[in-house]
């Protein structure tokens, strides 16, 4: 009697087709529609309504605080005003945000208020310059993913969707790059802040790719599986798995694998669900 109870209330607390259909989203068609922040719905309105006014300040202060130049993609109300999606527009290529103030009583926001959290810019930043430094190392990963995407029945997220709720610096389809130690950053971001138009090889003299700590420098990727309705592969996730073990000519670092179905939710931007396949903390793959 307990087993058929036990296997009543694990149906009941199933979601519906339907709940699934309004929280997910299939990877292919996903574009960052439907996306929102926690506590975000009373100051989303006055964002959109003030869009074009954001991306206009936005644009100039990161001229003024990172000498960059971004392409401003999306702004969407958060809890205490608005978050707004940005990439840097030509290389060292990032994605990030920033944050600004919301009068919602008022509709006003406000431009001269703008900022970033704490070393968020700088760590993006530093991820493109790296990954400009490792230009070589870089165009490996991505050729090695881009083959996997042809073999296997897995993808990336669209480009778009990247674009749209995306802010974890160094990011493409397949992966995003969180990097090292303050120290090693100031190396390279202080001399690009110096001079923005300084050349890779001026770069790599501040910065040598073959003796940082490779267990800093995260490389995170996340794959789903090409067509709705299939479980995660077993045998491609670890066939990639293998891969990074084994292929050489990768950038150094500590790296997290994730096979991911075909769904995404579309308020978060995240694949991750109890069927996704992971490889991570505390068992990366260290590539020295």
């Amino acid at each position: 009697m307990n087993d058929d109870n036990n296997k009543e209330n694990q149906q009941a607390n199933q979601p519906t087709e339907e709940e699934v259909n309004d929280r997910y989203v299939s990877v292919n068609d996903y574009t960052g529609e439907g996306f929102e922040l926690l506590e975000g719905a009373v100051n989303d309105p006055v964002v959109q309504a003030n869009f074009d006014e954001i991306a206009a300040a936005t644009k100039q202060y990161f001229r003024d605080e990172f000498k960059t130049e971004v392409i401003v993609h999306r702004a969407v109300g958060a809890k205490f005003g608005g978050m707004i999606f940005v990439e840097s527009a030509t290389d060292p290529r990032f994605h990030t945000f920033a944050m600004i103030p919301v009068d919602a009583k008022e509709n006003k926001v406000y431009p001269d208020g703008i900022w970033t959290e704490s070393m968020q810019v700088e760590q993006a930043l530093f991820g493109g310059l790296l990954a400009m430094i490792m230009e070589e190392e870089f165009a490996a990963l991505d050729n090695y993913l881009e083959e996997i995407t042809d073999k296997y029945p897995v993808v990336g997220m669209r480009q778009e969707a990247v674009n749209n709720v995306t802010k974890s610096g160094y990011t493409t389809p397949y992966y995003f790059v969180q990097t090292m130690s303050l120290e090693e950053l100031k190396q390279i971001n202080g001399p690009y802040l110096e001079n923005p138009e300084i050349n890779i090889e001026e770069l790599k003299q501040h910065f040598n790719k073959e003796t940082y700590n490779a267990e800093k420098m995260s490389v995170v990727i996340d794959l789903f599986m090409k067509e709705p309705n299939i479980e995660p592969d077993k045998a491609i996730f670890q066939q990639i798995i293998n891969d990074i073990e084994t292929l050489d000519g990768l950038p150094r670092g500590a790296y997290s694998v994730r096979l991911h179905d075909n769904n995404i939710s579309k308020r978060s931007g995240i694949g991750s669900k109890d069927n996704t396949l992971r490889r991570g903390n505390p068992d990366k793959i260290i590539k020295e």
